[in-house]
């Protein structure tokens, strides 16, 4: 690895890996917390 490789290029995909891993956790999170809303209001 050389030392003066692209810090901005590693900064970047380590905050872009950084997103997706919270968007992929909100998705689930959202669409199962709108189904328990649309659901659980109806009984």
């Amino acid at each position: 690895m050389s030392t003066s490789s692209s810090p901005l290029k590693v900064l970047v995909i380590l905050f872009l890996t950084l997103v997706l891993t919270c968007v992929a956790i909100a998705i689930p999170i959202g669409i199962f917390g709108l189904l328990i809303k649309l659901f659980g209001g109806h009984g």
